[in-house]
């Protein structure tokens, strides 16, 4: 593998690469959780009241989840 020399090291010349695309990965993971959870909150909120009732949620408990942003848990 090839050598670069960064200051008084070397480093793979490689290795920038890779750090990049695991920290684009881990991004793109992260934003597809945000999208997933805002799509379960919305399907929440359509359920009817029996389903709601099924699971244990009511009707202002699916609303709240609803109204909080797309980051938070």
């Amino acid at each position: 593998m090839s050598q670069m020399v960064i200051g008084q090291g070397s480093v793979p010349a490689r290795r920038p690469l890779r750090v990049v695309v695991a920290a684009f990965g881990g991004l793109r993971a992260l934003v597809a959780g945000w999208a997933k959870r805002q799509r379960e909150r919305a399907a929440l909120l359509a359920l009817d009241d029996a389903g709601l009732k099924d699971i244990g949620i009511s009707r202002a408990q699916a609303a709240f989840d609803h109204s909080k942003p797309f980051w938070r848990g």
